[in-house]
């Protein structure tokens, strides 16, 4: 029996946002994209918040 389900490239990116910079953060974002793209990625999947770059560990002196 064939299997003739479709095959979809998949890239999880392992990176870390700019601190306090958003456009840097995304500008960043664009260009790994671009690169897991070129690789053939159809699914390019990022951290949770990554764009936000709200800096994880950081409290502000609150716990949210």
């Amino acid at each position: 029996m064939a299997d003739d389900s479709p095959v979809v490239k998949v890239a999880v990116v392992q990176a870390a946002p700019v601190l306090f910079d958003r456009e840097a953060t995304v500008e960043k974002t664009r260009l790994l994209t671009a690169e897991a793209a070129s690789r053939g990625a159809r699914l390019i999947v990022f951290p949770e918040a990554f764009i936000p770059a709200y800096p994880r560990g950081l409290s502000f002196g609150t716990v949210v």
